[in-house]
Formats: C-alpha cells, structure tokens, sequence
C-alpha cells in the first residue's frame, strides 16, 4: 500500500515520522500489508524511508500573506508533482499534517481522485477562518486532533473527529534532570542556563534575531541593576533542521559580542536538542508554537512573543476577530476551554494567562525584558508559574488515559480508515 504524507515543518516531519512508522508496524502485522510512504516531509520522514517528492525546508515560512505568496511557485510544484502521481496510481490513504496553507488544497485534490485523507494535527480553525472547517468538512474522511478543546467546533459541523492526546507526551522525556540535560549538552562550571527559540522557519529568524538578541541586552543589564555581582547565564539556541546554524550565530553574535552563546544544531540524539535547553535552563524566551506546550511540559518557566510582518500583524488583529490566548501552552491551561479562546460574554472578564504572551503592541523589547526577569528570579511570578506548568503533563494524554501512546491511537484510527471498504470513517468504526 502506498501512503501520502505532507508535512511541512520540522516538528510536523517528526510526529508524521513517528505516525508512519507506528502505521508501518500496524499494516504489517494486522493485514500483512507492507506499505510505501511519499511526499512532503523533512530528514525523519527520509530516516524513516519516505520517498520525498519535496523537501519541506523549500516551506520554511509562515502563513502570513506575504510570506506565502513567495512560496507559491513551491507550492504549486508540489501540487503538480502530486497530481502526476496520482494519474499514475492512486495511493491507499493520505496523511496531512498541520500547515492549512499547503494541505487543505492537497485535500482537495486528493478527494478529487478519491484517496482516504486523514488529518492528523488540524489547522487552528478557531484563530484564522472558520470556511477551514467547510473545506475540511468537505475533503477530510478524519480529523485527528492533539487538542481537546477543539472536539466541539468540528462536532457542531458534523466532521468525523477523534482526540488522540498530545504526541508530546511520548517525545518529551519527563524524568530528565536539569544536571542530566547538561551534562547531555556538554556545559561545563555552575554559570545558570537559559534558552531562547526564535523559530524554526527563516521568516520567523528574520523577524526575530534582532527582536530577541534587544530583549536579552535589556535583560542582562535589569540583571545586574537587580542583582550586582550576580553571574550572567549562558544562552542556549537550538537551531532547526532547516536553517543556517553558521548564518543564525552570525547573526546573534554580531548583536550579542559579549554574551555566552551556545548554538545547537539537532542531530541524531536519544533526546532532542530542544529538549535538552529547555530542561537545562532556568527560564526561556519562545516564540509562539509548539515549543511552549514543550516548555510547559518540562517544567521550564517562560514567556512568549512572537513578531511577524505588519501587515499579518494587521490583520491578525483587526480582520481575524480572534480575541483567545495564542499560546498553546495557555490554550491547555486556562479553563474553561471558551475562556482560553476568547469566547466571554460581554459581562466576563478574560482571564490573566499563565504564561505572559508579548505580541503585538507587547512585543518590546523593554516588555520583554521585563517579564523575562521576573520569572528569572525567585519571586511569587516565578513561583505561580511553575505551579501552573505542573498541570500540564496530565492534561496531555489521551482520554484512554496515561501509559496509552498518541501516537499509537493515532496509527490505529488511520489503519481504520484506510483498510475500510469505505475508507470514510462516518460509516465506519474505529477500533
């Protein structure tokens, strides 16, 4: 059987890996079918023996509009690529991951020759625009959500759902030690640790380097007016699969000449890179994403901004009407859910987020700087924080309850839609 996967960025690549090689297992020994995979993807999809009609580093951008319209001459390719094969031979099933502005129309297409899709980690619908869910709704035989406030807006639109959990909670290595992660990363002396995530697309680094490298000068300076004497942390940066690890150190460097930095490339560790800075810091500065649910996982202290183009941030804020928190760390903790989404009634106060988001008119360097210290040092903020963020791993696993994989109910409810006689999951059971 051969098998679709798009999955454009580098933490989408490495849940899809995880999700074909669980699927790849499940077909073997359930049917006796080996399977193929082909399409979107990064270097763990290829590890894991993906044929990659595109590499998804040619994606590496936000959804932005004027992000996007650069990569529409990739995006096109890849349509066409697709479309080639599919007039070739069609595929057992399809497997799209995140990324609405590539995969809703490789939906479409797909549907047209009627291949299985499954969609396993959904666009955020209830930020951007909700003629997603009709797309989806249209294409999509199953929505395989991480999120479990999202279960009610697709039932009101009757598409066939399922939460599976967090894959996180099988990635994250939770009895890691803050002394292990260190020593993992090779830091020598007692100096203190923190990490900042300026992104893993080149349009997120290039809005952020200089963003980030001005909220850490005002940092250390509030530091030792706070604190004299007080010895400055190093500064851990992960850096993705798809960027210039020799180009994003240039870049901090030139504006941080006096700084400890330390830049990590991902390589084929037992533990993440990311994994590692975060356990091994003592606070972080993360753009919005998936690298604040890690964060929160880890028990790591932090606060969250992001900086795009004006004319998203325009439209982000005066055409979507979206009034939640965008931080998927806040998304998980505040509740009620309608409450984290910014669905109040006109009399209701919106909540204080547990972790500070700094965008927009908030995303200074001087706001920063400010809230970044505070969680820094010991104090009642640092304090509240980290009694919020050990809620967080139990609200990751899936509804069967802890020990139960994600990623595994993930496989099993795909197999169901792609070994049906049907292949749409309204008609049939999942196992």
């Amino acid at each position: 059987m051969e098998i679709f996967v798009s999955a454009g960025e580098a933490s989408s690549d490495i849940h899809c890996a995880r999700l074909v090689r669980e699927l790849k297992e499940r077909l073997r020994s359930n049917s006796g079918v080996e399977s193929r995979f082909f399409g979107l993807g990064g270097d763990h999809l290829a590890r894991e023996g993906a044929e990659l009609l595109m590499h998804n580093r040619e994606f590496s951008v936000m959804g932005g509009p004027l992000e996007v319209i650069g990569r529409l001459p990739k995006r096109r390719k890849l349509e066409k690529l697709l479309e080639e094969r599919l007039f070739r031979r069609k595929p057992g099933g399809a497997i799209l991951v995140d990324n609405g502005e590539i995969n809703l129309r490789l939906a479409s297409l797909l549907h047209f020759f009627g291949v299985p899709v499954v969609y396993f980690i959904p666009p955020k619908v209830w930020v951007w625009r909700h003629r997603r869910i009709e797309q989806i709704a249209r294409h999509v035989n199953l929505v395989l959500s991480i999120l479990p406030f999202e279960e009610p807006m697709y039932r009101d639109w009757e598409v066939p759902f399922r939460y599976v959990g967090n894959p996180l909670i099988d990635e994250v290595p939770l009895d890691l030690s803050a002394d292990q992660a260190r020593r993992e990363l090779g830091l020598d002396g007692a100096d203190p640790v923190i990490t900042v995530f300026p992104g893993s697309r080149h349009s997120e680094i290039r809005h952020h380097v200089e963003l980030f490298s001005e909220s850490l000068k005002r940092f250390f300076q509030a530091l030792q007016n706070a604190s004299p004497g007080e010895r400055c942390p190093q500064v851990l940066v992960p850096v993705a699969p798809a960027l210039d690890a020799d180009a994003l150190k240039q870049a901090f460097a030139s504006r941080l000449p006096a700084v400890s930095l330390h830049f990590l490339a991902e390589e084929r560790r037992k533990i993440s890179v990311s994994h590692l800075c975060l356990k091994a810091a003592r606070a972080a500065i993360v753009k919005s994403g998936t690298s604040t649910l890690e964060a929160a996982v880890l028990g790591t202290p932090m606060v969250l901004t992001y900086k795009s183009s004006r004319t998203s941030q325009w439209l982000f804020k005066h055409v979507t009407g979206y009034r939640g928190f965008i931080g998927m760390a806040n998304l998980f903790l505040v509740q009620p859910p309608e409450a984290a989404l910014g669905w109040l009634k006109p009399c209701e106060k919106r909540p204080e987020p547990p972790v500070p988001e700094l965008i927009l008119e908030k995303g200074t360097p001087e706001i920063i700087a400010r809230e970044f210290l505070k969680i820094y040092q010991d104090g009642p903020e640092r304090a509240s924080m980290l009694s919020a963020l050990a809620r967080a791993r139990a609200m990751l696993s899936p509804p069967e309850g802890a020990g139960i994989s994600p990623i595994r109910c993930a496989a099993a409810a795909a197999y169901g839609v792609f070994t049906s006689k049907s292949g749409d999951s309204r008609k049939e059971r999942l196992a």
